[in-house]
C-alpha cells in the first residue's frame, strides 16, 4: 500500500494541478469570513483543532437544516398572517387546508431558498405560488406574499442574496444540468406555472434572435419582449448568448449547482481539479485513503486564525451524497457518470494534446495507454474528438487498438468514430476489413454500427456483406444494412431492397429504410 506522501506526489503528477486549491484556501485569512457567510455558512460550523489534533470542516447547509425551533416559529408567524393580519377564514375545512398544505409548501420552499426571502423575485415566485397553486386572487397576492417574507425574515436570520437575477439563476442551472421541470419544482419549491413561464419566454426570445446578430437593445425594443422587464429580459438574453456561444457554459453551471447545493467554499476551477483528482486515482482509492492523501487540505479557523479545520472529508461526503463521486463494489471511489460526463469538456482539449504529442513521438503504446486510463464516459467522447481532429490513418491505428478492450458501449464509440472518419476522408484499406469483420460479431449493435460505418466508407466492396446483412435475424441490423446500401447507392441490392420494402411482415422500420434505400439508388447518375 503507497504511503500518504507517495499519494499526494502522484495526484500532483503532470496536470492534475491540486496545488491551485491549496494556494487559494491559504490565501483565505482574511477573506474567508466573508466568503462562507456568502455561502450561508458560519466559523460556527467549524470543529477548531488543538495541538496536533485535526478537526473536520462541517458544511450543513443552513438554508435546510433549521433548528426545529426556528421551524416551529415560522410556521406560526405564517399561519398569524394568514389567519391574523389577513383575517382568514375560520372553517375546520379551510384552517386545515392552511395549516397541513399551503404552510408545508411555503416551508418547503423557504428552507431551501432562505437567502432569498429579501430578494424582490423571489417575492415574485411567493406570489406565484398563492395565485396559481392556491387560487389566491391576483389583486392581493403580492401583497400576501410581501407580508409572509417579511414575517419570515423576522426568523429567519441567514445572510441574503438581494440580486434579482439569482432565483432565475438557480432554476437554469438546475434545468441545463438536465433536471425535468417537475424535479426542479421539488428542488425549489418554486410553482411550475411560474418555471413553465420563463422557459417559455426564453424560447420566445430565441426564436427573435435565431440565425441573427441581435443586441439587447433591439430585443427591449420588442413589443412582446420588452414587457418581460429590464432585469429578466438582461438575463435571459445573456443566458441565451452564453449556452450558444461561451465554451463549457453549461458545464460550469452544472458545477456552480453542486457548489451551491452543497455550500462548497470552492470555486469552479477547484472543484473540476478536485474531480481530476478522483478521475485519477479512479479505482483504487478507498475514501480513507483519499482523505489521508489529502490531509494537507485546510483552512484556517479560531482566533487569529491559529486553529486547523481538516476541509476534504466533508467535501468528498457531500460529492457522494449528490452521487457526483460513488462507490465501486470494492469500496473504491470513482466519479458518476454524469461527474464524469461533465468533466470531459474540461479534460478533452489536454488529452487530445498529449494523445498527439505521443503520437508525434511514434509511441502508439503511450497514446493508447493515455486513453484506456480514462473515465468510460470520458474515453466516450475524446474517441469522438480524436476521430474528427487525428488523420484517418492515425485515427484507425489508435481506435482499433482499444477495441475490445473495454467495454461495448466504447466499441460502438470507435465505430461510430471510423464512420465518421470514412465520411470525411479516404480511410487505410484495413479499416474496410476491420469493419467487414465487425458484420459478423455475435453483437448485433456492433453488427449494425459496422453497416453504418461501411456505409460512410463509400467502398463498393462492402455491398455484398451488406446485402447478406438483409438476412440477419436482428431487425436493427437490417435496417442499418438497408441505410448502408442506400447511401453506397447499391444498385446491385435494388432486387434485395424491394422484397423487404414490400414485405408486409418485416418490421415497419425496416421497410422504411429499403424504400428510403431505393429512392437514393433510383437517382444514381
Amino acid at each position: 500500500m503507497p504511503t500518504d506522501s507517495q499519494l499526494w506526489t502522484v495526484m500532483l503528477y503532470n496536470e492534475y494541478r491540486w496545488t491551485v486549491i491549496l494556494d487559494r484556501i491559504s490565501a483565505l485569512n482574511s477573506d474567508f469570513e466573508r466568503r462562507t457567510s456568502d455561502l450561508g455558512l458560519r466559523t460556527s460550523n467549524f470543529e477548531h483543532a488543538e495541538g496536533d489534533e485535526w478537526k473536520v470542516l462541517d458544511l450543513k447547509d443552513n438554508n435546510k437544516e433549521w433548528a426545529e425551533e426556528t421551524l416551529t416559529h415560522l410556521s406560526e408567524a405564517l399561519a398569524a398572517v394568514f389567519l391574523e393580519d389577513w383575517g382568514g377564514p375560520r372553517s375546520p375545512m379551510a384552517l386545515r387546508y392552511i395549516h397541513e398544505t399551503i404552510i408545508p409548501d411555503l416551508m418547503h420552499c423557504l428552507r431551501h431558498n432562505g437567502d432569498l426571502i429579501q430578494n424582490p423575485s423571489f417575492a415574485e415566485v411567493i406570489s406565484w405560488k398563492l395565485k396559481t397553486q392556491f387560487a389566491y386572487p391576483t389583486s392581493i397576492a403580492g401583497s400576501l406574499a410581501t407580508d409572509l417574507l417579511q414575517a419570515a425574515q423576522e426568523i429567519v436570520i441567514i445572510p441574503q442574496v438581494t440580486d434579482p437575477r439569482e432565483p432565475w439563476r438557480r432554476t437554469f442551472r438546475l434545468w441545463v444540468s438536465g433536471e425535468t421541470l417537475p424535479n426542479i419544482v421539488e428542488r425549489t419549491g418554486y410553482p411550475l406555472d411560474y418555471l413553465d413561464l420563463l422557459l417559455l419566454r426564453l424560447k420566445k426570445l430565441r426564436r427573435f434572435i435565431a440565425g441573427r446578430r441581435v443586441s439587447l437593445l433591439e430585443c427591449l425594443q420588442h413589443e412582446e419582449l420588452k414587457a418581460y422587464g429590464f432585469e429578466q429580459l438582461s438575463f435571459l438574453y445573456q443566458f441565451e448568448s452564453s449556452l450558444a456561444g461561451e465554451p463549457l457554459f453549461r458545464e460550469r453551471l452544472a458545477l456552480e449547482q453542486v457548489i451551491h447545493e452543497l455550500g462548497l467554499p470552492l470555486e469552479v476551477s477547484d472543484l473540476v481539479t478536485l474531480l481530476e483528482v478522483i478521475h485519477q486515482q479512479e479505482g483504487r482509492l478507498d475514501e480513507p485513503s483519499l482523505i489521508a492523501a489529502l490531509r494537507e487540505v485546510t483552512v484556517p479557523v479560531g482566533d487569529g486564525g491559529s486553529g486547523k479545520a481538516y476541509l476534504f472529508p466533508e467535501i468528498l461526503k457531500g460529492l457522494i451524497s449528490v452521487y457526483w463521486v460513488h462507490k465501486n463494489k470494492a469500496g473504491k471511489l470513482a466519479l458518476s457518470e454524469k461527474s464524469a460526463q461533465i468533466l470531459a469538456g474540461f479534460l478533452l482539449p489536454r488529452l487530445t494534446e498529449r494523445v498527439e504529442e505521443a503520437i508525434l513521438a511514434k509511441d502508439m503504446a503511450q497514446a493508447k495507454e493515455i486513453l484506456l486510463e480514462q473515465n468510460p464516459e470520458i474515453l466516450a467522447r475524446l474517441i469522438g474528438r480524436l476521430a474528427k481532429e487525428l488523420n484517418a490513418a492515425e485515427s484507425f491505428e489508435l481506435l482499433t487498438s482499444a477495441y475490445k478492450q473495454v467495454s461495448r458501449r466504447i466499441d460502438l464509440e470507435i465505430l461510430e468514430g471510423l464512420g465518421q472518419i470514412g465520411f470525411r476522408e479516404p480511410m487505410p484499406e484495413q479499416a474496410q476489413v476491420f469493419l467487414l469483420g465487425a458484420l459478423n460479431d455475435k453483437d448485433s449493435l456492433i453488427r449494425a454500427k459496422a453497416c453504418e460505418a461501411l456505409g460512410r466508407l463509400g467502398k463498393e466492396e462492402a455491398i455484398a456483406p451488406l446485402m447478406e446483412r438483409l438476412e440477419d435475424e436482428v431487425p436493427g441490423v437490417r435496417e442499418k444494412a438497408a441505410e448502408a446500401l442506400g447511401k453506397l447507392k447499391a444498385q446491385a441490392a435494388a432486387e434485395a431492397l424491394a422484397d423487404r420494402a414490400g414485405d408486409i411482415a418485416e418490421a415497419i422500420l425496416v421497410r422504411e429504410a429499403a424504400r428510403e434505400a431505393l429512392q437514393q439508388i433510383s437517382v444514381r447518375k
